[in-house]
């Protein structure tokens, strides 16, 4: 009798964790682009299933171990940072890496419970993306004539049209994904008509990253049909493909050239030495050139990252006097922030956490292969991991994206 009891309990907590996580996914995609409390209940409250349905560390072993990789030089680096408060933000912001690990690992979402879920994300990202339509159409020449000056478009996560921009990037290969794993002609034709609009979207907001992200991954997938499988007449015919759709959205989209137009504009001011105060793309590599030389004047133990803010407005002090206040931000990428924070040693050991999280996580068909690979952009072009938006996002990309199942209807 008792043991029929803890048998009942057992199944209990399975289904009850199995029930939760997708709701809490749900709640977590719809906070990433309108609420951050619901994104950091939903983030953190992700450890539920865990608790509940406890599994052990045997399928959680390694990714915990690639998870501490990536905390260990935030954690130790609190040793000789003077400003706690900054270093204790910085651990805490990534969090969510934990337990979004843990309460995946708790219930082993089925394929068609992933695939709903993948057909939600798709709905909460294109409701924002006809948001952000709708405010550009509201002022569409303002908006336009902006996009000379570094400004873009409204979007939704509270006006974050970088991370925007991923998350948009993320459904286009997720949709793809979920396209190719569908087999109802009906449900398939719906999700290409939302990756259609998302790629569209993508070229009108015109933010680098989420284009890079987009392209990066044809020029992946292009080689693997290409060079693995050896389809030189369908990749010839993509490439022609690619070239005459970039050609027709530079020519037809105001704010894509405009954009164009700025940032070629501005490399050839920086890239002369002529640094302009007001100017992102300026700004941005002068945070690099920041975080570079902080790391190579500590390069055994960097500032500590609860003093990295204060060190990199010394830099600015010191090197560009007349910078803006809000110029003065940490490196534009991530490499350089843990280089900085933490020196040469940590930001070797991060290098090894980040690579073996994608390497346990991705696995054999392109598409995998192309969303991690575009989920590396973000952290090469952005301080991404020191902010909710971005952590939440590489979570969400290793343990949520890269489901494995039996049967996999991809793309060979």
């Amino acid at each position: 009798m008792n043991e029929f009891r803890r048998m009942m309990q057992r199944v209990l907590k399975n289904k009850l964790a199995e029930q939760i996580t997708p709701a809490l996914l749900v709640l977590l995609m719809i906070g990433l682009l309108f609420s951050r409390a619901l994104l950091s209940f939903a983030s953190v409250a992700m450890i539920i299933p865990f608790i509940l349905n406890y599994p052990g560390l045997t399928k959680t072993k390694w990714p915990l171990t690639a998870i501490a990789l990536i905390l260990l030089p935030v954690i130790v680096s609190g040793c000789w940072s003077a400003d706690k408060q900054v270093w204790i933000n910085s651990v805490l912001v990534k969090v969510p890496l934990l337990t979004i690990l843990l309460g995946l690992s708790a219930s082993k979402l089925t394929q068609r419970t992933w695939q709903k879920l993948v057909w939600v994300y798709l709905v909460i990202i294109a409701t924002g993306c006809c948001w952000s339509l709708f405010q550009y159409l509201g002022d569409r020449h303002a908006i336009q004539e902006s996009y000379l000056r570094a400004k873009v478009m409204p979007t939704p996560a509270d006006q974050d049209y970088i991370r925007f921009s991923w998350m948009v990037g993320i459904g286009v290969f997720l949709g793809l994904k979920c396209l190719f794993l569908t087999r109802d002609k009906k449900m398939r034709a719906l999700i290409a008509s939302f990756i259609i609009f998302l790629v569209i979207y993508l070229h009108v907001l015109a933010s680098k990253t989420g284009l890079l992200s987009l392209y990066s991954g044809c020029c992946i997938y292009l080689f693997y049909i290409i060079i693995i499988q050896k389809k030189w007449k369908l990749g010839a015919g993509l490439v022609l493909t690619l070239i005459i759709s970039v050609i027709l959205a530079y020519t037809n989209l105001p704010t894509l050239h405009n954009r164009v137009q700025y940032v070629v504009y501005d490399f050839n001011n920086y890239s002369r030495g002529n640094y302009i105060p007001g100017y992102n793309d300026a700004a941005r590599w002068l945070s690099i050139k920041a975080g570079y030389a902080i790391t190579q004047q500590n390069p055994f133990t960097g500032v500590g990252f609860g003093d990295l803010p204060v060190a990199v407005n010394q830099w600015h002090q010191k090197t560009h006097p007349d910078s803006y206040d809000y110029e003065r931000f940490l490196p534009a990428n991530e490499w350089l922030v843990y280089g900085a924070g933490s020196g040469w040693p940590g930001l070797l050991v991060f290098t090894a956490g980040i690579f073996f999280l994608f390497y346990l996580t991705t696995a054999k068909d392109p598409l995998s292969v192309i969303l991690s690979a575009t989920a590396c952009i973000p952290f090469l072009t952005d301080d991404s991991l020191e902010g909710q938006y971005g952590v939440i996002l590489l979570a969400f990309i290793a343990f949520f994206g890269q489901q494995k199942f039996s049967k996999q209807y991809l793309p060979v």
